[in-house]
């Protein structure tokens, strides 16, 4: 699927994946958030060398170092929005201060008052928004976002976009697959990486 791509994301940049559909986007995605190993080639994530490891201890350096809002979401509908946040948090036991942190996501992405509405009754922006704190609350080092403005319109897209620069300004890498020029021509994105048929151009 992908050959000979190479790349550094560095902690504070904003960068923008584009690729026409099967040129390799998502792969590339769950290969640098270590959810996919590569055949070939080595992944190194804050320093760590991820691709040979074990599932489990995969898993676990995803979990701790990694926030992926994926483009369907992956909201569990029969949960209520806070304990979809803190799902993540579940391997090591919820804690009192992980239950404070997922109600100050909630309330800095605006939607504090949808914490014990059960998913399935959210809107598509405020999936988005639920997602986004799902990603945040181990505090990752990398967000990977995967086609985050598919269906906003134009004021929430451009809310989208001020959000992932203030999420790399904060110090973290971040990684955003879209074909929305919204994104992609925003001031705050530091660099464009096409992918064309698994190569990036």
């Amino acid at each position: 699927v992908l050959e000979e791509v190479s790349f550094d994301l560095d902690a504070g940049e904003l960068a923008v994946l584009r690729g026409p559909s099967g040129s390799g986007k998502t792969t590339l995605l769950a290969i640098t958030g270590a959810m996919l190993s590569p055949t070939s080639g080595e992944v190194l994530l804050d320093g760590e060398a991820t691709s040979r490891l074990r599932d489990e201890h995969r898993a676990e350096v995803r979990r701790k170092k990694v926030g992926f809002v994926f483009q369907d979401l992956q909201l569990l509908d029969d949960m209520v929005v806070l304990e979809n946040v803190l799902l993540p948090r579940v391997p090591d036991g919820v804690a009192a201060s992980d239950v404070e942190r997922a109600k100050r996501l909630l309330d800095k992405l605006g939607v504090a008052g949808l914490a014990d509405k059960r998913a399935r009754v959210l809107s598509g922006g405020e999936r988005q928004r639920v997602a986004i704190a799902r990603a945040m609350i181990n505090d990752p080092k990398l967000l990977i976002f995967d086609e985050p403005t598919a269906h906003l319109d134009d004021a929430h897209a451009r809310t989208v976009a001020d959000e992932l620069a203030a999420f790399a300004k904060e110090g973290r890498a971040v990684l955003v697959a879209t074909h929305d020029a919204r994104i992609a021509d925003s001031s705050a994105v530091s660099r464009v990486l096409s992918l064309e048929a698994g190569r990036l151009t």
